[in-house]
């Protein structure tokens, strides 16, 4: 009986083994706490928390990247500091030369335009310096200075600090120490309620402004107009900026994460999010959305002749794909362009995908003018896409020279730059033009000197023979070109698509080593005679 009972009990035990060890392992994983969400530090300014905004975007953002978003809200200069010392991985300020020098100092890579509002001058009802009326705010700052009426400054370092020490710089005064000026160091908002209670004076952001009026009841908006669009004085412009920290400087920030940021913020949903907030509450957005640029461009129209034909974006994607690998190009004024793999559909495959008979030698010589939604147009040559110009004209546009001296060495006036003498039909030596461009500076408009490895010799002297008669040579369409280089309409980059920033569609001229026909925002082609 009792080897029974024993044997029954082994059974029952057996049996509730599997449930036992099955509870320990549940229990074991229930008493591991979950994965923390990753965090990404965001300094920001104030004006972006104390108006509400990113309360409203960012649990989105944490949704979509299943992180969360640690923000410090301080003003422009402190926000800047923090990037400096790697202590945040993205920042969303407003002070654009001070973004631009955290940018030149390699703390950041780029910096990117998200949104801009203006800036606002507020004070009590009673207005005793009388400013309500006055269009410039610098003209306003003197008015407030010569009645010695209360003025509360921020004197953060922020962007609204920074501007407003512009506007007094403006209006050459030096406010700080007189008895009615107060600087608290603090906020958008806390420097708000500060005028309210003293009945001051301040410099505030219109979104700060609009989205607290209703929790100051002493103040007035006096200069700026109710709205954006009524603001006179371009001086208040206020611009807003996000740069991911360089991992670069940085290897401590989450470099991947903050980019996911910088590109949701720029973002046509994010971008119609910030357009949208505080419309219905205000009548007015409070921030209006900046990094869609209006130049862009998503089809090209190809004039030639009678004939013109618009292709899309889709359009150039269906066409052969071609590539061109590691490309470097230099910028007169903004110096290397950086190393890219580009891909996109060949101009010749455009402009006979448009037209066939472009390929015939009825329209040698002719030149293809590639205009963008901006202004700026590139002019190759037919013989460049389906023959072979002649070698010195070659040189000419490889070295960048048709950037400031024109297609055909004829002579411009470039928009921000010296104007550009004729080449020409000049009489020129290979010894004089040498040392000219070999000391650059001064004597070549501030242009940096052509070492003997951009420049040789030998080359400068074929392209002085083609300078002799650039316009006859120019029509040699006799010799084929089997290895021609690659022109590109591209539409990616590094094998990304092009953002929209970027015009989705670019020229780019395998062979320029200089981006004189470099160009974003491709909008019209056109063949001319």
């Amino acid at each position: 009986m009792d080897v029974v009972l024993i044997s029954i009990m082994m059974s029952r035990r057996m049996r509730l083994l599997p449930v036992v060890v099955g509870l320990a392992f549940i229990l074991a994983f229930a008493s591991v706490p979950a994965a923390a969400p990753p965090v990404l530090r965001l300094a920001t300014t104030t004006s972006t928390d104390d108006s509400g905004l990113l309360k409203a975007l960012l649990p989105a953002f944490e949704q979509k990247c299943a992180c969360r978003v640690e923000v410090i809200a301080v003003g422009t200069g402190q926000a800047l500091e923090i990037g400096r010392r790697g202590d945040a991985d993205v920042l969303l300020v407003h002070a654009r030369q001070a973004e631009d020098q955290f940018v030149a100092e390699h703390h950041a890579r780029e910096r990117r335009d998200v949104m801009y509002n203006d800036f606002v001058v507020v004070g009590p009802a009673a207005d005793p310096a009388r400013i309500a009326g006055i269009a410039r705010a610098s003209d306003a700052l003197a008015a407030i200075a010569k009645a010695a009426a209360p003025f509360v400054s921020r004197g953060d370092r922020s962007g609204t600090d920074t501007k407003e020490k512009e506007l007094w710089a403006a209006a050459k005064l030096s406010p700080a120490g007189s008895g009615w000026y107060r600087s608290v160091g603090q906020g958008m908002g806390e420097t708000l309620v500060t005028a309210n209670e003293l009945l001051a004076y301040a410099l505030a952001d219109r979104g700060t402004w609009l989205s607290m009026r209703d929790k100051l009841p002493a103040l007035r908006l006096l200069l700026g107009g109710k709205t954006i669009a009524e603001n006179q004085d371009p001086a208040l412009r206020n611009p807003y900026g996000v740069m991911a920290v360089n991992p670069d400087v940085h290897p401590g920030v989450n470099f991947a994460l903050a980019t996911r940021m910088v590109e949701w913020l720029v973002s046509p949903e994010t971008q119609r999010a910030i357009g949208a907030f505080g419309l219905e509450r205000f009548g007015q957005p409070l921030f209006y959305p900046a990094s869609e640029d209006p130049r862009t461009t998503r089809d090209v129209t190809v004039n030639i002749g009678p004939v013109s034909r618009t292709l899309t974006l889709d359009a150039l994607r269906a066409l052969p794909r071609s590539r061109l690998a590691r490309h470097a190009i230099v910028g007169v004024k903004m110096g290397p362009l950086g190393v890219h793999d580009w891909a996109g559909a060949s101009l010749a495959d455009v402009l006979v995908k448009a037209d066939p008979g472009i390929t015939t030698r009825a329209h040698a010589g002719s030149r293809i003018v590639v205009t963008s939604s901006d202004g700026w147009t590139a002019t190759l040559f037919w013989d460049e896409i389906f023959s072979n110009p002649p070698p010195g004209l070659q040189i000419y546009n490889t070295k960048g020279c048709n950037e400031c001296h024109g297609v055909l060495a004829e002579g411009t006036a470039p928009a921000a730059k010296r104007p550009a003498p004729a080449l020409a039909g000049e009489p020129w030596t290979v010894d004089a033009v040498l040392a000219l461009l070999r000391a650059g500076g001064d004597r070549h408009a501030g242009m940096n000197g052509y070492t003997e490895s951009q420049l040789r010799r030998a080359d400068l002297q074929v392209m002085i023979e083609w300078l002799r008669r650039p316009a006859a040579a120019s029509r040699d369409a006799s010799r084929p070109a089997p290895d021609r280089p690659v022109v590109l309409l591209a539409y990616e980059r590094d094998g990304q698509p092009l953002p929209g920033r970027d015009g989705l569609i670019q020229l780019v001229v395998g062979q320029d080593e200089f981006a004189g026909r470099y160009s974003h925002w491709v909008k019209t082609i056109t063949v001319v005679r």
